[in-house]
């Protein structure tokens, strides 16, 4: 709990009212505490009476500030103390205890990440359109008929170019054959060079979707997708009934560099510095991205495009852990102000000396800090003890 003193010094001439009074101040929370102390050192005044009638201005003076402070969180405690002496110059100040305390403060919000969907597959098949079957798709699943022969996808980097059969050699072969032995058809070792082995696994796989077990994979039966799971899409040439003369765009799925995008109304990107750091989540993952790029939306928001701390891409090599998809919507929290414990005082109390070192004055006088962090109108600073007292406010007023 912080306290706030205001004192005035005595003269030798009479007053007819109390010329000092203390104030004890107890904010709800760390973070308000600079907006109430400000709103309390405004109304903190004791003011020089002659009367019976200014006397009773003072005490609806003191009712209003209770109020003021009231609303504002604060409860307030005043002790009035009697005696003293008017002078045509009355100067007071405002203390408050440092203490320990904490700023830190972040905005949760929703991050899109988007990634461009391209043809990566081409249709090879001649005849109609007979199913299609889009989707969230594993390696094996099936896509599409065409004559009613069945088009499967399969986890693989180079695109299909040519049949697999025998005396058939190269990467087609070992993506192949990697499948099978995800599927435990092929036992033996995935490389280039089909054999009898390939041959075998061939045919039982045929054998489990319903084809007839010839042991040759039709150029156009299967295509190779870098990454499954995804979600796939169709062209639009590939419709139940359209006629294929082979050659077409078949395939689509999102594919290349993912960007990672908060869209903020003005009020939103109002509260966040350009150097936050940003914390984008999925599932047990945390990737800490900043701001690399800032443009405005036809409807008035505005857009942060993000990248790593290094520059790349947000997700970096985690990037295989997202959901397919071409958008995908993840919890973020942007840090407004990083956590930070240690003694705070009122950003108010932070002066500088004419060398412009940063100092506070307690009641020993001027003495360099070395300012933490700050936020909330509270500063974490190094060079000051808990409990010393830091002056705030001065003010100096002429009595009427």
């Amino acid at each position: 709990m912080w306290k706030a003193s205001s004192q005035e010094p005595q003269s030798g001439h009479p007053t007819t009212m109390p010329t000092s009074m203390r104030l004890t101040l107890k904010p709800e929370s760390r973070i308000a505490r600079a907006c109430h102390l400000l709103r309390c050192s405004m109304g903190a005044r004791t003011l020089h009476r002659k009367s019976n009638k200014r006397w009773l201005r003072f005490m609806g003076t003191g009712l209003g500030v209770a109020i003021a402070a009231g609303a504002t969180g604060w409860a307030i405690g005043a002790t009035l103390v009697g005696g003293g002496a008017a002078t045509d110059q009355v100067e007071q100040s405002i203390w408050i205890q440092a203490e320990d305390s904490s700023i830190g403060s972040a905005l949760n919000l929703s991050t899109t990440v988007k990634q461009p969907v391209r043809v990566v597959a081409s249709n090879h098949l001649t005849g109609v359109v007979s199913a299609v079957d889009t989707g969230e798709k594993k390696s094996g699943d099936k896509l599409y008929s065409v004559s009613g022969k069945d088009v499967h996808v399969i986890q693989g980097s180079t695109p299909f170019y040519q049949d697999i059969a025998p005396k058939s050699s190269g990467q087609n072969v070992k993506q192949v054959e990697a499948f099978l032995k995800s599927l435990n058809f092929f036992t033996g070792t995935p490389d280039s060079s089909y054999d009898a082995g390939t041959a075998r696994a061939i045919k039982a796989w045929q054998t489990s979707t319903g084809q007839k077990p010839d042991g040759v994979i039709e150029l156009g039966r299967m295509v190779a997708i870098s990454s499954l799971p995804a979600q796939i899409d169709l062209s639009e040439a590939i419709s139940p009934g359209k006629q294929l003369a082979g050659g077409e765009d078949a395939v689509m799925a999102a594919s290349g560099k993912r960007t990672f995008t908060l869209s903020l109304t003005a009020e939103q990107a109002a509260m966040i510095p350009q150097d936050s750091v940003v914390e984008v989540q999925h599932e047990k993952s945390i990737w800490k991205s900043v701001i690399a790029q800032t443009s405005n939306e036809d409807t008035g928001n505005i857009v942060h495009t993000l990248s790593a701390q290094d520059g790349g891409e947000v997700c970096g090599a985690q990037c295989t852990e997202l959901p397919s998809g071409s958008n995908v919507t993840l919890r973020s929290k942007v840090i407004v102000v990083p956590a930070t414990s240690g003694i705070g005082i009122p950003a108010a109390a932070i002066t500088t000396d004419p060398s412009g070192q940063t100092q506070v004055t307690t009641e020993s006088g001027p003495t360099h800090v070395k300012v933490l962090a700050s936020g909330q109108g509270i500063v974490i600073v190094d060079g000051l003890e808990a409990g010393t007292k830091v002056r705030v406010l001065e003010v100096s007023t002429k009595t009427p």
